[in-house]
């Protein structure tokens, strides 16, 4: 089904799964702080693919809707991460709005009512880490691009519906090893569902979530994407993305939750320093482990003249690099400018 202008996003009704899309997820990340003031990466993420789809997850199941959970947890020294996948229609996972649930095995994020906060959110990684956070907010949903209608490219070849909850306050517990501190912090999350992003076209994207020190908020992105000609002729990937269209927006949010949609000219968004991250696969049909490089861009500058800000986005740590099915940057990032704050950068097709 497409994303049409025709068909707007109606809250609080689209807080529910949207299984005749392609694609879906629901996606959470949190910037933490124990009672020592040591900081902390958290991501909580639900994935939606439907057979459709199935050249992106690739399965034996027959249930049309396929699910992939992702938690990952940094701290200044180590990195946890898990990713769990799951049929539908089998019962240990789904999306449900009476009341609200996000679940997959034993990981949940459940609410009181149909919103999904406030909540209790739930979950292990790979038996190292446990979390239990209890959310509420502080502001509204945002929907983002024109009322929710996101185009990812100047043609809106690519587009989804997209909104945000950017005013998350946390606070729980996360044990790590067996040793339990108590955490509280921002957290930010983000529902967005399409088919347009499942093709060739579709190269990555650079996105930030960003909490500045005076209370607002800002989204952005740079998407990567091919034209026609370039997915026909079918150019080898590293010269495919040199080449690309790179379509940036935003999103900038006051601390009493107006927001105001950026164009191409109102914010500009350019890499300053790359990290060289080298991780295992297994390529071949012996399942020798092989060595793969990803250069990859973590420290930015974002700068929006109209608001008088212009900040370096650099991450807090090295090698906050998901290795699963669909390999990613995802981690907390560090604000200095005009400007200071906290928040997370996801960076993928690199």
């Amino acid at each position: 089904m497409p994303v049409s202008k025709a068909r707007p996003m109606r809250l609080p009704e689209d807080h529910k799964s949207h299984p005749e899309f392609q694609l879906e997820w629901w996606y959470l990340t949190f910037v933490l702080e124990d009672e020592e003031n040591n900081e902390y990466g958290l991501q909580y993420t639900l994935f939606r693919f439907s057979n459709a789809a199935d050249s992106m997850v690739k399965t034996a199941w027959s249930e049309p809707q396929q699910w992939m959970g992702h938690a990952s947890f940094h701290s200044k020294t180590e990195h946890y991460f898990e990713e769990r996948l799951a049929a539908g229609g089998v019962g240990n996972a789904f999306v449900k709005t009476s009341p609200f649930s996000a679940v997959i095995d034993n990981w949940s994020w459940t609410s009181e009512g149909a919103s999904p906060f406030p909540a209790a959110l739930a979950f292990s990684i790979n038996q190292d880490v446990d979390v239990a956070l209890s959310l509420s907010t502080h502001g509204p949903f945002i929907k983002q691009g024109e009322s929710g209608y996101s185009k990812k490219t100047r043609n809106e070849q690519l587009r989804s519906y997209y909104y945000s909850q950017p005013f998350i306050d946390a606070n729980g517990t996360v044990t790590i090893n067996n040793q339990s501190f108590n955490v509280k912090g921002l957290g930010w999350y983000d529902h967005e569902w399409t088919s347009h992003l499942a093709n060739d076209s579709a190269m990555g994207w650079d996105w930030f979530s960003l909490h500045l020190n005076d209370g607002s908020k800002l989204m952005a992105f740079r998407m990567h994407s091919l034209d026609e000609s370039q997915v026909a002729n079918n150019t080898a990937s590293d010269t495919r993305r040199t080449q690309n269209e790179i379509y940036t927006t935003g999103t900038y949010i006051t601390k009493t939750g107006k927001a105001e949609t950026l164009q191409q000219n109102d914010i500009h968004i350019r890499p300053l320093k790359r990290e060289r991250i080298v991780t295992e696969k297994a390529s071949d049909k012996n399942n020798t482990k092989h060595e793969a490089e990803h250069s990859v861009p973590t420290s930015w500058e974002i700068s929006i003249p109209s608001k008088k800000l212009k900040i370096n986005v650099s991450a807090f740590k090295t090698g906050q690099w998901n290795h699963s099915l669909f390999p990613y940057y995802e981690g907390r990032v560090s604000i200095s400018g005009t400007h200071d704050g906290k928040g997370f950068m996801e960076l993928t097709g690199y």
